[in-house]
Order: structure tokens, then sequence, then C-alpha cells
């Protein structure tokens, strides 16, 4: 890949990266591969927490210096602390996270709650959405599922936002993230008693990978809840595509601009985990884009990759290499059957997560028996899904009870 861009390819990647953390959101061929997660696959780390105390409520403020689009939906709006468990060793763990709950009374059993899991944006600890006004661009998404009749509920996830401690932040590792996922429920009923146990859960990206993961533990570690399902947009579900080919890798200009994040959640699972490895040269310890969030960090990371080389991008060691492709089998989903319905949505001009790559790991959750609806959606790319109206009629039909249709 010549990554010495011309000026235009370098704005309209600086335009895109500033939607990152705020995009939505024939079919695609499929390649030969393993219907089955590998052997080497990691599994669910056990939680050290009995399940009375995931999800417990160590905090809560009044969430009051929101965007006025959701303050006129929401009667109750907290910014929450709450326990969680590290998918990586299993200990306990504190993590951030907002609550919003519709105007209006409580139907029968309560509100159903949607657990939002946000798309990248970024690996600083300031990058939680629940640090900023509007979200840190997740409010139209919150907003329309207020005005679906669902309390939201927001996780930062483990290392991002206003939880205590100093956690690096575990990107895209799925069992963290599914943790989080289902303890922010937990958490969102004890802050406010109108928020009933039935719940789904919604994600973008990083997000649609955490709410797939969640929808695997969502009998286990989430006893005691009535799951609904899963809707995934856009998942970076499996990422093994990317280090298959010998290096260098021959990444799109967007798979580029999101290495960095990717190496940082390598190195949370394994701290002996060197950047230089990975990136030098105009890319060396990433760009800048570690120490601000993605909506921040746009110019910097468009300079950065129009005046760089093909030489700066590696692995360069066989051993990176082979850590790198380990690492990856491990946290690609499916790792097992989902214990609720799951909705795929995709874009079949996707070049971050490309559509075979997600066809793939949707292919491979029907053989493990998982219910599926895949929905492939024509000139859709990584940041220009917009299936809200799939979304929300889906949502319904789910916490309605009704049967979901699979498309396996």
């Amino acid at each position: 890949m010549n990554l010495r861009v011309s000026t235009v390819s370098a704005a309209v990647l600086a335009a895109t990266l500033t939607a990152t953390s705020c995009a939505i959101g024939e079919e695609a061929g499929v390649e030969e591969s393993p219907l089955a997660p590998t052997e080497t696959q990691a599994q669910y780390a056990e939680p050290e927490l009995p399940v009375t105390a995931r999800g417990e409520l160590l905090q809560s403020e009044l969430f009051t210096e929101l965007s006025p689009g959701i303050t006129t939906r929401s009667a109750d709006s907290q910014r929450i602390i709450y326990r969680s468990t590290s998918g990586l060793d299993g200990s306990a763990t504190e993590v951030s996270g907002a609550v919003f709950v519709p105007q209006g009374a409580p139907p029968e059993g309560g509100w159903p709650v949607i657990s939002y899991a946000h798309g990248t944006t970024g690996v600083a600890p300031e990058c939680g959405p629940s640090q900023y006004p509007d979200m840190l661009g997740q409010a139209a998404r919150i907003n329309s599922l207020l005005d679906s009749g669902y309390a939201v509920v927001a996780t930062d996830y483990e290392g991002l936002g206003g939880s205590r401690g100093d956690t690096a932040h575990p990107y895209l590792e799925p069992a963290t993230a599914a943790y989080n996922v289902i303890d922010a429920v937990r958490a969102a009923r004890a802050a406010n008693d109108a928020i009933g146990k039935r719940w789904g859960a919604v994600g973008v990206s990083q997000g649609g990978q955490a709410v797939w993961a969640a929808s695997e533990q969502a009998d286990d570690y989430g006893a005691g809840l009535e799951f609904a399902g899963s809707v995934a947009i856009s998942p970076a579900a499996d990422l093994t595509p990317i280090a298959e080919p010998e290096p260098p890798w021959a990444l799109d200009l967007f798979q580029l601009a999101l290495l960095p994040y990717v190496i940082a959640g390598f190195q949370a699972a394994d701290p002996s985990v060197e950047f230089d490895d990975y990136l030098r040269g105009g890319l060396t310890g990433g760009f800048g884009a570690l120490e601000t969030c993605v909506r921040d960090n746009w110019l910097n990371s468009a300079l950065a990759l129009l005046q760089s080389s093909p030489e700066d991008v590696g692995p360069f060691t066989d051993d990176a290499t082979d850590a790198v492709r380990e690492w990856l089998d491990d946290i690609a989903l499916p790792r097992g059957t989902s214990d609720g319905p799951l909705l795929v949505l995709y874009g079949d001009r996707d070049t971050v997560v490309p559509p075979e790559w997600t066809a793939r790991a949707v292919q491979r959750a029907c053989e493990a028996g998982t219910v599926v609806e895949e929905v492939l959606i024509p000139g859709a790319d990584h940041f220009n899904l917009n299936g809200t109206q799939e979304v929300l009629e889906w949502l319904d039909a789910r916490l309605r009870g009704v049967p979901a249709i699979s498309t396996c």
C-alpha cells in the first residue's frame, strides 16, 4: 500500500476520522475458513465477583450538563460508576457510564433497557463518552432509543471515562467489553428502580463486537436479567484477516488510522508488546493517537499518514507477527453460541471491517447455533450505515417476545 496519499485523500480521511466515534453506523463473498472458533481461542475469564456483586452501583450523580436533545427526552440522567470484571484475569474493576430514563410512566415490569456500546473514541482515559455533554457523539443514537420508550445505559468501558483506577483500556478485548455491557444494566437498575429486568444491547463497530460478546455471556454472567437480543452494527467481530498476509501489512488507509488502538489493546493484554515492533518512522508510538480522543486527533492522524511511507508499517519481526496473529485469533468472535438472537448490520462498501470478514464471523455463529439475522446494506460503508429503523423495529419485536428470524 502506498501511504503517500494525496491531499484530497488526507482531507477525506480527516473528515471521516472526525465522524468515527459517532458512526452508526448480492451476498458478500466468504473465503474458506473454519466454521467454529479455533482450538487456541481464549475463553471468557472466570469472574471473581459473585452474581450479587456484579454491576454494584458505586457512585452516581445527576448528569446536568447534557446536550439539549437528551435533556428534553430524559426524565432522569445520571453519571454512574459501577463494579464490573476484567476479561483478562477475572478481577473486579470499576467502570463509568451514563443512564437515561424516558419521560412518562414506565410500563408494567419497568422500562426495558438498552445497553448501548459506543464505537471507537480512543484509548486515553478522557475518551469516555459520559464525560461530554453530547456523549462524545453518541447523542443521536441515545435519543432515538429514548424516543422509542427505552431506558438507555451507556458504558464507557474499562479504562475510559470517570472510573477510578489506572487500568489501561483493553481495546477490543471481548470478555471485558461483554462484562461491562451486562453490568451496566445492573447498575442502571440500581440507579433508577423504574428500570426493569428486560434488556437488549446495541453497539457500533467496537461496540458491535462488545454487544456480540455480551450476547454470548447473557445467561451465564448476566444471570438474573432477561436478555432479549443484541444488535451489532458494523461489528469488529473478527480482525484476523489483517494479519493473515506476510508483513508488511497492506492496510486500508482507515484501518491504518485505527491500528494504534488495536496495538494498544494488544499491549493492555500483554504489557511486553512494543509499539516499535509494528509502527516506526512517522508512525512511531501511534502518531499521537493514544494520548487524545479520535475526534480531537483527526488532523494529526491525517498529517502523519500523509507523511508516512510503506516501510513504516510492520510487523518487523517474526515473533511480533506470530504474537499479534495469536492475539487477534484469541479475541475473534464468535467464541460460542449466543444466549439470544443477534441482528448484524453491515455495509457492502466497508473498508475498515470488510464485508467478507463480517460474513465469515456470521457464518461461524450460524454454525455454532446462534439465531442470526444478517442484513447487508448496499452502498453503506463503515461510517455512513444508517440502519436506525431496522434496529428499532427489531428491538421492539424482541422486547415484546416475538421470535427472531434467522437468515442462517
